[in-house]
């Protein structure tokens, strides 16, 4: 059991580091063919902090681990909304901008919506689902790149405008966080400015997501056999809070940095990923068996993702507070507690 953790564990290492040269790498060469920063980070960042959810629920797929990929994605999203969102709250209060009410939060119900739906019509998602799945998520994608190339200037100057008027949070911690992170990042985005690194960049992120999900995958198979507990528990506590990770890191240190707008970005966009692509490419490969014990899992996360967009008209308006992101993290543990005992 011991060595299996290690191998867990050390899946997970490989799955953040994948990620982030997966990221920077993408990042690296989109800049080099002209795209904006914003629609970069709108859709090769959401695409990269998926990538360990994604990877990990294909391997799960193909190796005939159903329940670990719905688990994962059902896992992944609840943690991503509850306990990334609710701890970036609790660091500061986060602004929910209008496109995020009117778009993104709307999306991700209706994604989660078609999901469930699909996977309870037939028992389980085919390749034809999982296609339409894809088709749903590469229309988000398109419609987030058109907005955003239409809309930069808008945003730009808006934000402008806020900082101005805006009180500027403390930064007293944080700051010396950024700078970490900021002087780390530092030799990396040097080597992955030039062509080849990126390229290079890009290629053993893959790799290492690849090996790091095969990691995860078979040590919690074997781990949950050992322990006698079911896959689907596996999926929805050890792996997902894994996966999420780089969501987490993204989502909390933005928050320490007071880049409130991509604190709830990163997490409703990911979610989006999660339901439609995550779930629906591993549904080309093999077909996927739907437990109908999901139901409450995904049920939760629609009604949740719903109070997010009511927070927007409770207290102070078109703002997620503290005590908000308590409850938020609270209501996390609680879902672990059930899934767990039950």
């Amino acid at each position: 059991m011991l060595l299996d953790l290690t191998f867990i564990v050390f899946g997970f290492l490989l799955l953040i580091l994948g990620a982030n040269l997966l990221v920077d790498g993408s990042v690296s060469i989109a800049r080099r063919l002209g795209l904006p920063d914003r629609v970069t980070g709108l859709t090769v960042v959401a695409v990269g902090t998926a990538a360990p959810e994604l990877v990990v629920s294909v391997t799960s797929a193909i190796e005939g681990h159903a329940d670990m990929a719905f688990g994962n994605v059902a896992g992944s999203c609840l943690a991503n909304l509850l306990l990334i969102l609710g701890l970036s709250a609790v660091i500061t209060p986060l602004r929910l901008s209008r496109r995020t009410q009117r778009f993104e939060i709307p999306a991700s119900i209706v994604a989660v919506g078609a999901l469930v739906l699909m996977a309870n019509t037939a028992g389980g998602l085919d390749a034809a689902e999982g296609a339409l799945l894809v088709a749903l998520f590469l229309a988000f994608m398109a419609y987030t790149v058109v907005v955003g190339l239409r809309e930069g200037a808008d945003a730009a100057a808006e934000d402008a405008a806020r900082a101005s008027t805006e009180k500027p949070q403390p930064d007293e911690g944080p700051g010396m966080l950024g700078s970490i992170l900021d002087a780390a990042g530092a030799r990396l985005e040097r080597v992955l400015a030039h062509p080849m690194g990126a390229v290079a960049g890009l290629g053993i992120g893959i790799a290492l997501l690849k090996i790091g999900a095969d990691l995860v995958v078979d040590g919690s198979v074997t781990l949950a056999g050992a322990v006698g507990i079911s896959e689907r528990v596996i999926g929805i506590t050890v792996v997902a809070l894994g996966t999420c990770l780089p969501e987490l890191i993204t989502s909390v240190v933005a928050a320490f940095r007071g880049n409130t707008d991509l604190a709830v970005g990163n997490v409703v966009g990911s979610n989006v990923t999660n339901v439609a692509l995550v779930m629906g490419l591993p549904a080309l490969f093999a077909r996927i068996p739907y437990d109908t014990a999901y139901n409450l899992d995904f049920t939760l996360l629609a009604i949740f993702t719903a109070v997010l967009a009511g927070f927007a008209f409770i207290g102070p308006r078109h703002v997620m507070n503290r005590r908000n992101g308590v409850a938020f993290a609270v209501l996390y543990v609680a879902y672990l507690g059930v899934a767990i005992l039950f």
